[in-house]
């Protein structure tokens, strides 16, 4: 049976009020005029009626509803994978942990608001602000939330729980955590994860998405002295790990955050400490709201938090953790890979990992037709998949970053075909053989 070992499906309770009124930004947006000039070449981002899809999704359908929609895109059976993302400290962080002034957030989105590109962002970001604002005298940093992602990760497990009572064995979900929560819970996330993740529980591995403020080597994930390390336990009990690995995404947008581990420094080209490079730990980034593409702001965080480097110092030190590099790189990097053009590294960066490591996985997740052109998987086949190690293509999963693909008008119906047509016999080896062996050894 077809496994999409890569989807979400979050619900309007997730994504809250803030995240909801996303379709009325997309349907207005549409009459904002933006000068061509000031769109950087990587904003790949189209927004058309099948982007509309994105929204309507995110706050129609139930989760069930979701997984009847995947399988009428399909048009068969399947088993899925839905990813949780904690997105808790996606615009603040812990309050003893930030050596900034507790206004600077609200400052950031109201230069935001005054010089940002688009007028509708404008009046969003404000709206935004002045509810910070209010809450930021009311409540501790350390515990608000924001409407924005207001008990998002309580909704997840709520949704995700309800939904494996109703399928069953046909969708295993993942559980994400972040590990700035530590204090947050009695045992501390690691009990979290004992609570929800593993064999005969409700979830059946671990997301991360890194770029969302924390280091993969954070102490809690990578080396707690005071007990185990996520990372540890994980590796002892063969709990598949899926990471976010492409350049493009999404990232916290924070001026400055604290950072505890590791962080890529480009000068250097390396993985060092956060507080070798920056006073007390505390990142500043070049890349911001105001003024800047979208898509510029998230790649310098998803560099500096979520290089493949960081990774390889995760699996030096736990080098049989079963890790998913997910999206292998993203498209864009994956074009540039195919076309021989050398900044398109990430991808080449996993599969050096993949042989490496016995139990480094990558799956082909949003890898949508970003060229336009006829062919563009049998390209990716041919030039990536085909030449590699037979040991390698045991490797290689398939997924759909569903619902996502609606931003990049693409229906799960073309992303099957394409992947059917390009891969041939061997799409039974990524969508099911593959994944089964990462889920379940």
């Amino acid at each position: 049976m077809l496994i999409d070992v890569h989807c979400h499906l979050f619900t309007k309770k997730v994504l809250t009020q803030g995240l909801t009124r996303l379709e009325n930004y997309l349907t207005q947006l549409e009459k904002v005029s933006i000068p061509a000039s000031k769109i950087a070449p990587e904003d790949f981002l189209k927004f058309s009626d099948t982007a509309f899809d994105f929204a309507n999704k995110a706050v129609q359908l139930t989760p069930l509803e979701m997984y009847e929609d995947m399988r009428s895109g399909y048009g068969e059976d399947l088993i899925i994978v839905p990813l949780m993302v904690d997105f808790s400290y996606t615009f603040l962080a812990p309050k003893d942990k930030v050596l900034e002034n507790k206004k600077s957030l609200l400052s950031t989105m109201k230069k935001a608001s005054k010089k940002s590109r688009e007028k509708v962002m404008n009046d969003w970001l404000n709206e935004l602000a002045v509810s910070v604002e209010k809450k930021l005298d009311t409540y501790d940093r350390s515990v608000v939330l924001l409407d924005f992602f207001k008990n998002s990760y309580e909704e997840q497990i709520k949704d995700l729980s309800l939904l494996k009572s109703q399928l069953g064995d046909k969708v295993f979900p993942f559980f994400s955590i972040d590990p700035r929560r530590n204090e947050e819970f009695e045992q501390g996330i690691l009990g979290e994860i004992k609570k929800y993740v593993g064999k005969d529980k409700i979830f059946a591995g671990l997301k991360l998405y890194t770029s969302l403020g924390y280091s993969p080597t954070h102490p809690v994930l990578y080396d707690d002295s005071e007990s185990e390390s996520v990372y540890a336990y994980c590796e002892k009990h063969e709990i598949p790990i899926t990471v976010h690995a492409s350049l493009e995404g999404f990232s916290h947008m924070l001026d400055k955050n604290y950072v505890e581990g590791d962080i890529y420094y480009a000068p250097a080209g390396q993985a060092v400490p956060a507080d070798d490079v920056f006073e007390d730990g505390v990142v500043s980034y070049k890349n911001n709201l105001y003024g800047m593409a979208f898509s510029d702001l998230t790649r310098e965080r998803l560099l500096t938090l979520n290089h493949p480097t960081l990774w390889e110092k995760v699996l030096e030190k736990y080098p049989n953790l079963k890790l998913n590099l997910a999206h292998f790189g993203g498209i864009l990097q994956m074009t540039k890979l195919v076309n021989g053009n050398k900044t398109g590294f990430y991808a080449g960066h996993i599969i050096n990992m993949m042989k490496k490591y016995k139990n480094v996985y990558t799956d082909m997740a949003c890898l949508y037709n970003f060229s336009g052109e006829e062919g563009y998987m049998d390209k990716i086949y041919e030039c990536v998949y085909a030449p590699l190690p037979e040991e390698l293509k045991d490797r290689v999963m398939f997924g759909s970053d569903y619902y996502m693909l609606c931003l990049f008008n693409t229906t799960l119906d073309d992303y099957i075909t394409a992947f059917k047509s390009a891969f041939g016999s061997e799409f039974i080896r990524i969508s099911e053989v593959n994944s089964l062996r990462f889920l379940f050894g």
